[in-house]
């Protein structure tokens, strides 16, 4: 590996070159497909949200004619998807020698990560030439890769340091400063960069300070067809069913896992004492003895732990059956980055109870109308709307006729249709409409961009 001359950024490496995807070549192809390199942290079969979202955009791509490789820390071999336009090529192989020493130094393991990522970028380019980089801002994989030549369009998430805000160790808070320099300088040297919603585009904005000029982009993302599918054929729980609600997500304080399960606790207590049965709580996406971490600290008690269902990580058609037995989502999140739960419960025809300290929140369940918003993160608060909300039945029907129908533009199409006019925007193309696309006139005027 070459030595690095700085945390991040400062390397020198062999400019690449890209080529004009609507340009004629020489040679029986006339227009090549376009090709990129997808950057992500994981990928399918892993069941987390970083990974259902590069999925997402990868297969909608795809649907587009793009071919995708799509390049992942979560493995170190090389496998074809389930679309022949897709390829996976795992990195986690070059973490060898000097990088491993630096991945336990703090404040070096992810530049130790990006100088993975890009020799693996690299040697693909070699082999078959790349357009354009796509990468998450989480973590800074493309942070090597922001002076190669190619055109770099980061996608963003949480930023890193949202879920280390309260670092601990002194080790931790370098770690932490030095990963988020890296992830505004990818933002700051992206041609484009994409959020999920305004309310998102406005973090990002003030969380790198990202002055005016930048192409910045709004498009939502997309829901996988298994869950839209099983969500259309699923019927909504009989008014005589007991309670249950499922949790998608991780037991961060982001995510307000604490505040969700003390809920849970005095809702169970309420319903209790009025006689009805006594409900349930459906985890989705813990890491394997989180729950009993949590439950300790808190003090739950174990008769409540009974009524408590941890399913670890799953798959998404997993996820459809635990989701056909629940009358709500709970996500009360004091932030969400992708919001994919806030899709993935309308698209499933389930309401959402989520938590009005996060904007996207607010902005989803007022643009579409399939959920209830908790004031703040407290257990009372949660509480309380949980339980107005299942005294609604009617409510409950009319959030899921609004959440079905508001997933019908949450396609993979959708999604690659609007990446792929971002994509021209920032390798300076003009605009032309997108092949197989229903929408694909006037998506110009249809995709927000926000003004920073």
């Amino acid at each position: 590996m070459q030595p690095l001359t700085a945390f991040y950024v400062s390397v020198c490496m062999r400019q690449m070159q890209h080529t004009n995807p609507i340009a004629p070549v020489e040679g029986p192809e006339e227009n090549p497909p376009l090709e990129v390199a997808l950057l992500t942290w994981e990928y399918p079969p892993i069941p987390t949200a970083k990974g259902r979202v590069a999925c997402e955009v990868a297969h909608g791509l795809a649907r587009h004619g793009v071919n995708v490789r799509v390049f992942t820390m979560d493995r170190d071999d090389v496998v074809r998807t389930d679309h022949e336009r897709i390829e996976v090529i795992g990195c986690a192989g070059r973490i060898t020698g000097l990088r491993r020493l630096m991945r336990k130094i703090p404040g070096l393991e992810f530049a130790a990560t990006a100088a993975a990522f890009r020799e693996c970028v690299h040697e693909e380019h070699e082999r078959r030439p790349f357009d354009l980089i796509e990468a998450s801002n989480w973590g800074a994989p493309a942070a090597m890769l922001m002076d190669c030549g190619l055109p770099v369009v980061i996608r963003n998430s949480a930023p890193h340091g949202i879920d280390e805000a309260n670092a601990s160790t002194l080790g931790r808070r370098i770690s932490n400063r030095i990963v988020s320099g890296m992830e505004a300088r990818c933002n700051h040297s992206a041609d484009a960069i994409i959020s999920n919603s305004r309310s998102h585009a406005n973090a990002i904005r003030d969380w790198y300070d990202i002055t005016p000029g930048l192409i910045h982009m709004v498009t939502p993302l997309s829901v996988d067809p298994v869950i839209r599918k099983a969500g259309i054929s699923a019927q909504f729980p009989p008014a005589h069913a007991r309670l249950r609600l499922a949790y998608i997500g991780d037991d961060s304080d982001r995510k307000g896992f604490d505040e969700m399960l003390l809920a849970f606790q005095k809702v169970s207590e309420q319903l209790r004492d009025q006689g009805e049965p006594l409900p349930e709580l459906h985890l989705i996406g813990l890491k394997s003895g989180a729950l009993d971490a949590r439950a300790s600290q808190l003090g739950v008690s174990t008769s409540l732990l009974e009524q408590v269902f941890d399913y670890g990580r799953v798959t998404d058609e997993s996820m459809t059956h635990i989701l056909a037995r629940c009358q709500a989502v709970l996500a009360p999140s004091r932030y969400q980055s992708f919001g994919s739960v806030y899709h993935e419960a309308a698209a499933f025809g389930r309401p959402l109870v989520a938590c009005a300290e996060d904007p996207a929140a607010v902005e989803h369940i007022h643009r579409y109308d399939c959920g209830r918003l908790a004031e703040v993160c407290t257990s009372d608060a949660i509480a309380e709307t949980v339980l107005d909300l299942f005294n609604d039945r009617h409510a409950m029907l009319e959030m899921r006729k609004a959440g079905l129908e508001a997933a019908k533009s949450w396609t993979r199409e959708e999604l690659g249709a609007r990446t792929l006019q971002i994509y021209r925007r920032a390798m300076r193309l003009e605009a032309i409409d997108i092949p197989g696309s229903q929408h694909s006139r006037g998506y110009q005027s249809a995709l927000e961009q926000v003004r920073i």
